[in-house]
């Protein structure tokens, strides 16, 4: 400025120091600096007004100043040090401003998270919850007896106890996913068909051990033998989680300890040699772990409805979204709850119509890139070979995936019963308001995760993140429930 050079002595020559800005410690001498700066941004150039020597006449330089001026082969290396450092600083200072403005940031958004895991909190996976779940199951099944006679070892029914704890949550998403396939019975329950689809589905055991099937199936009805059920046990009967974690206990031995001793009796009746890979029969607890990690953990790490839709949901992202809509979806909530119900639910055949009117259901699009044909014999080529992993040929969202959705929205709080119109109902018959929102996000995921045609290419389809497909759910529901509200 002018009143720079009137402060200066005549013919002094300026040598810059530094330069940077509020936004960046250190811009590079190569650096073009308008290739760094928007309008209105400003960068400061320290300058030399004398420069400073050391003891030998020689000027002591800034890095920024050595990295600048000194390019002789002799300065390379420490040349290329000071810039390494001064990247290393630029570095620091913005890991440094990001974690300071995540910290603002979450300052704004704790106390919407915190509403948020209050009203979801029954959705939200505790390992106390979970605990105390498995804890009262487990009971249930103990107190049957059956355990006693097929496993008498008390040290291996503690095995046992141990991986349902481990596991529950995938082995519960399992149960919730196969008690909706079938449109027969309820969704909280397993008739004995769905059962067969998901001893098939997952190759546990195939069509040639039906008989054994339906004799697990039946055996496995505690309820009716501890006095909790007056049905009588069939083929037509269901059983509930507790049951069916059972059922998988004994077809755990049936496939890995029965199966294989009756083979061992076969061959030494036969007289032929018996291989020691066929000797080792497991004990019961490693059975049913093997059932697991050989038969389910493949299809469960792919299960589109499990641990991904699960973190989805949890996650700040999706929680601060469904926040800043919540009072509309409490709208759209309360024009689909039953009427008798003291603190608002909805019902499977409520959800259904809503998820109609959001126009989740209906839809004419197809799913793309999931088209498998099917391997059951009756031919139904609309029907899914790994279903639970999203593998389909239907289009849009199903009254089968409507159901399902019901069914996996539910919590996983033990089984409460209460009497509604002179009948018993479960809880898990009936949706309330955190299972509901968790379920619009399921929807989304069912309908969206294929998206939409990208630009300029009418037959591609790009794939969205579960936080795009759960915006867009939230966005049909809120819509829904303004249309429904105003007629």
């Amino acid at each position: 400025s002018n009143h720079s050079r009137e402060c200066l002595p005549l013919n002094t020559n300026l040598l810059p120091k530094d330069v940077y800005s509020a936004d960046c410690p250190f811009y590079h001498p190569d650096d073009i600096i308008k290739n760094h700066v928007v309008d209105g941004q400003s960068i400061t150039v320290e300058l030399y007004l004398e420069l400073p020597l050391d003891d030998y006449g020689i000027p002591k330089l800034s890095h920024w100043a050595f990295i600048a001026f000194r390019h002789g082969e002799s300065h390379e290396e420490k040349r290329e040090r000071y810039v390494q450092e001064k990247r290393d600083e630029v570095e620091k200072f913005q890991a440094e401003r990001e974690r300071q403005a995540n910290l603002r940031q979450l300052e704004i958004e704790r106390p919407k998270l915190e509403k948020m895991k209050v009203i979801l909190a029954d959705q939200l996976i505790h390992d106390a919850v979970i605990e105390r779940t498995v804890n009262e199951e487990w009971a249930l099944i103990k107190d049957s007896g059956v355990l006693d006679n097929l496993v008498p070892d008390e040290g291996q029914q503690e095995e046992i106890r141990s991986f349902l704890q481990r596991n529950y949550v995938e082995l519960s998403d399992c149960y919730k996913f196969y008690s909706a396939v079938n449109s027969g019975g309820g969704t909280h329950t397993l008739e004995f068909i769905e059962l067969n689809k998901f001893l098939c589905e997952t190759s546990i055991l195939g069509e040639e051990h039906s008989s054994a099937i339906l004799r697990i199936f039946i055996d496995s009805h505690i309820n009716a033998k501890t006095g909790k059920s007056k049905v009588k046990p069939s083929i037509h009967s269901e059983i509930h989680r507790h049951e069916f974690l059972l059922a998988l206990i004994k077809i755990s031995i049936f496939k890995f300890i029965s199966l294989p001793k009756k083979e061992i009796a076969r061959l030494k009746r036969q007289g032929q040699h018996i291989p020691n890979s066929k000797r080792n029969v497991p004990t019961a607890p490693k059975a049913l772990e093997m059932v697991y990690e050989q038969h389910l953990a493949p299809l469960l790490a792919n299960m589109p409805a499990g641990a991904k839709m699960r973190d989805a949901v949890a996650s700040k992202e999706v929680l601060i979204l469904f926040h800043d809509n919540l009072e509309a979806l409490k709208r759209c909530f309360n024009k689909f709850a039953q009427s008798d119900s003291e603190d608002g639910s909805i019902s499977l055949s409520e959800f259904s119509v809503f998820a109609m009117s959001a126009g989740f259901s209906g839809g004419g699009e197809r799913r793309l890139g999931l088209q498998k044909s099917s391997s059951f014999r009756n031919g139904r080529a609309s029907e899914r070979k790994h279903s639970i992993t999203g593998d389909k040929t239907s289009k849009g969202v199903t009254p089968k995936d409507i159901r399902q959705i019901f069914s996996a929205s539910q919590n996983d709080r033990p089984e409460e019963v209460e009497e509604k119109n002179k009948e018993e109902v479960s809880h898990y018959e009936v949706m309330t308001f955190s299972e509901f929102v968790e379920a619009i996000a399921r929807l989304g995921v069912m309908k969206f995760a294929q998206g939409g045609p990208k630009e300029g290419a009418d037959d591609q389809s790009e794939e969205l993140s579960y936080y795009e497909c759960i915006k867009l759910a939230i966005s049909a529901a809120v819509k829904c429930g303004v249309a429904e509200g105003n007629e």
